[in-house]
């Protein structure tokens, strides 16, 4: 099943500059004179020099000499003081989009003729073809499938005078939840973990329903064509009650991850938290559950089912399992020897069991002859276009 996955981002950003003012500097002033000292365009000559003073006492009424201004030119240059540091200016906070007025009592606008209004955005109409060619183009195609497999079912049913009704649907249901989460006796936690899934795999409820009544449609389809020998019953005899070990599952995509649950573990942590937090395998939704199985279960890895196997005390945890590129980590929980029980007294559920198992496979073989046998011609563009690239 193909995902698709939206990505929509935006970003902003604003910038301000700061302008800088520097000072002015005055001229030296006269003593006593505010006003600023203008520098003349032509050098003043120099006052003469006052007369000599007689060598007689002087009178008691002393006079100070006038004294010349001392000329600007023979000033030294003055430095002017260094300027305070500036201290920086934040930037202005960046400008936030003010909402617009709330749109009151606008009256929609004529739609086109002929196309259907999906919803009035202030008064402007968006139509059901821009939301049917988004969904086509991006999930079109899964559902197509599904549409297309119920219908060669639907018709081969017909074909053969087979219907089903509501109850036998709700029993398929029933055996499919039994089949998935049958270490799960909460009808409610059931319902849960169903959703979980179906949203993990993008696959709505309705979607659920529509395979649950295929599903029905083939079991019937297929319940007088399966064959059921005694050696398809002893061996699942043998399979049943052999020595069988119950096991908690911990799957990660790398021996790193795996490395790390063991450190969580030797520090204290609960294996089944680290089931919720490590593990990506689809027991992780049944706390990391697997059903008990024996040297003879075959749905089971077979170094998966080596190392459980020759486990001996519960609660013991085995290092991480490499099975094709992922890593395992399991815990024994409980060790189940076999029972005394005599063939000829379990036979006859035995062979409705395998029959049942049979049956299940069978489905599967006749939904796929149909599939190819069929001719599928897609009209829509869109899925045409992705069918022609394989898509």
């Amino acid at each position: 099943m193909r995902k698709l996955t939206f990505v929509l981002t935006m970003t902003a950003m604003l910038a301000g500059c700061n302008n800088t003012d520097f000072s002015k500097w005055r001229w030296p002033t006269r003593t006593g004179d505010d006003t600023p000292v203008s520098v003349p365009k032509t050098a003043e000559p120099a006052a003469p020099s006052p007369a000599p003073m007689p060598t007689t006492a002087p009178s008691t009424a002393v006079t100070n000499p006038p004294v010349s201004p001392t000329p600007i030119a023979a000033l030294p240059p003055v430095k002017p003081a260094p300027a305070p540091p500036v201290a920086p200016v934040p930037a202005p906070p960046p400008d936030l989009v003010a909402a617009p007025a709330p749109v009151v009592n606008v009256p929609p606008k004529p739609s086109d003729p002929g196309r259907a209004v999906m919803a009035y955005v202030n008064g402007e109409p968006l139509y059901m073809d821009q939301l049917h060619d988004l969904l086509v183009s991006g999930y079109g195609m899964v559902v197509a499938q599904q549409l297309v497999a119920n219908e060669l079912v639907r018709q081969e049913a017909k074909r053969k005078n087979i219907v089903v009704t509501d109850a036998e649907v709700e029993a398929e249901h029933k055996r499919t939840m039994d089949a998935m989460f049958g270490t799960v006796n909460d009808a409610n936690q059931r319902q849960r973990l169903l959703q979980q899934l179906l949203k993990r795999n993008n696959v709505s409820l309705v979607q659920w329903k529509m395979t649950m009544r295929r599903n029905a449609l083939l079991a019937k389809l297929a319940v007088n064509q399966v064959q059921v020998s005694e050696a398809d019953i002893k061996e699942a005899f043998d399979r049943r009650y052999e020595r069988k070990v119950e096991v908690q599952h911990i799957q990660t995509a790398t021996l790193a991850d795996a490395q790390t649950v063991l450190r969580d573990l030797a520090s204290g942590t609960e294996y089944t938290a680290l089931v919720t937090k490590y593990s990506i395998g689809p027991s992780a939704d049944q706390a990391g559950l697997l059903t008990p199985f024996g040297t003879k279960d075959t749905g089971t890895p077979p170094a998966l089912r080596q190392v459980a196997l020759s486990m001996k005390t519960v609660g013991e945890v085995s290092d991480p399992i490499q099975v094709g590129t992922a890593f395992h980590i399991i815990k024994l929980l409980r060790i189940i020897e076999p029972k005394n029980v005599r063939y000829q007294d379990v036979r006859d559920g035995l062979a409705a069991e395998v029959a049942k198992r049979k049956a299940v496979a069978l489905q599967q073989d006749i939904l796929q002859i149909l599939i190819r046998s069929g001719k599928m011609q897609y009209v829509n563009p869109v899925l045409k276009s992705q069918v022609d690239q394989g898509l």
